[in-house]
């Protein structure tokens, strides 16, 4: 069992300051003591006057905040089941759905907040990471002004994936920082992050006839034809089409389907495939990272088809968890948020036949890969997922002075001599070696 020791820390009600303050106290009065207290003067007896009431006053500082902390605490455990968190991605406003340094408000409606103090939430997600902390010390511009209170930061949350919220940890802690007063509120709260648009290098994509030939696009384009598709040959067809190249190969009689121009061909079936068999821990820090870039490519190829005046069917092959209503515009970023790598449902179980484009890993093997090209599907674009890691910075200055979560993602070195590294560039030679000896009509981003 992992001990959190943040976690256990965070719940202690006493602070720092309060420790220092402490310790400072007691040795400023023991050398006083020793100094002026030893013989019973005029001057020792004012400055024992002195610091009672000095000792008082700062009693009195130190009550208040205490006692009105602690108000504010039990305020909200007595009316913790109706004092629910919210969570907005996003800041004055903005919609900011892009993993990396996120900007979270948390709005605490009807809870008090301690005077001239304040109150932290770190969030708790499913898998039992704490986030940064959030300060809420601001009073929200809403009807009841003293009551609801809010605050915004900047957290790291690297993953393009749904975070599923299992609590909130709430502190309350005074002006002077002596005092901490922690709760735990379970929450079922949800958000999801996708990926930063960046440019991609992206060879020309012919779409597919649409299915349903009901929506003109603004230019005429070719569909499939023409060297992608053959069919046998019928009575009737012309035989300046036949393929003698097959016929020599296997005596079978076949002809190329001519590409023909129409202006219903404004479809594109873009299957993306998280087939992994390279990858033993599907979940370990090499795999997610990967993931992560994995998934900024498909995000980036599938808006620039769109980009083009195309309709994209995009499809994942694995179930999607429906827990929020979502805009169309932003729908491919939330498919992509839901999938993850997976060795159960191969890239060759897709019904391709049709399909203008299938973006797989190079974390297939080879095999899978050969024979998805036999199929001869239209568009196979191949992402060389090593391609984020190997471009890490092996030593960086910034990273002296960064905090550690704004760091890389991992560390150079360690992948650079990781059994996983090896695994994953042998993989990827043999893919790039099929694919230079065989009639491959994708590309390799």
């Amino acid at each position: 069992m992992n001990i959190n020791f943040t976690r256990i820390i965070s719940f202690l009600p006493i602070k720092r300051n309060a420790l220092i303050f402490s310790l400072v106290l007691i040795v400023a009065v023991y050398f006083t003591k020793i100094e002026f207290f030893e013989e019973e003067t005029i001057i020792a007896l004012y400055l024992k006057l002195f610091a009672w009431l000095l000792g008082v006053f700062v009693a009195i500082i130190i009550g208040v905040g205490f006692v009105y902390t602690l108000v504010c605490f039990l305020h909200f455990i007595i009316n913790r089941k109706r004092i629910t968190p919210k969570i907005n991605i996003g800041l004055d406003g903005s919609i900011k759905g892009e993993a990396g340094q996120v900007p979270i408000m948390i709005s605490l409606p009807k809870a008090l907040l301690p005077l001239l103090g304040y109150i932290k939430v770190r969030i708790e997600f499913k898998n039992g990471s704490l986030s940064d902390t959030i300060v809420l010390n601001k009073y929200s511009k809403g009807f009841e002004k003293l009551l609801p209170k809010e605050g915004a930061s900047l957290i790291w949350l690297p993953d393009r994936k749904q975070y599923h919220v299992k609590g909130f940890v709430i502190s309350f802690i005074d002006y002077l920082q002596f005092f901490k007063f922690t709760t735990y509120k379970k929450s079922t709260s949800s958000f999801y992050l996708h990926s930063a648009e960046v440019d991609v290098p992206l060879n020309e994509i012919n779409p597919s006839k649409t299915k349903e030939e009901v929506e003109k696009v603004k230019t005429t384009r070719k569909v499939q034809g023409d060297f992608l598709n053959y069919k046998d040959f019928e009575a009737g067809d012309d035989v300046r089409r036949i393929v003698w190249k097959i016929f020599a190969k296997n005596r079978e009689l076949v002809i190329r389907i001519p590409e023909i121009m129409n202006p219903y061909a404004s479809h594109v079936n873009f299957h993306t495939s998280f087939y992994n068999l390279i990858s033993k821990d599907l979940s370990s820090a090499y795999a997610t990272s990967m993931l992560n870039y994995y998934k900024d490519i498909v995000y980036n190829v599938c808006l620039s088809i769109k980009k083009t005046d195309k309709k994209v069917a995009f499809n994942i092959d694995q179930a999607v968890n429906e827990f929020v209503t979502v805009n169309e515009k932003d729908r491919v970023g939330f498919l992509l948020s839901s999938a993850s790598w997976q060795n159960n449902f191969s890239v060759n179980d897709l019904k391709s036949a049709g399909e203008s484009v299938i973006c797989v890993s190079t974390l297939i093997s080879a095999e899978e890969l050969s024979t998805l090209i036999e199929k001869r599907a239209s568009n196979i674009i191949i992402v060389k997922v090593s391609r984020h890691l190997d471009n890490l910075n092996l030593f960086s200055i910034k990273n002296l002075f960064l905090r550690k979560d704004q760091k890389s993602e991992l560390s150079k070195l360690r992948w650079i001599l990781s059994n996983a590294r090896r695994k994953v560039k042998r993989n990827e030679k043999e893919i790039e070696a099929l694919v230079s000896n065989t009639n491959f009509t994708g590309q390799i981003i």
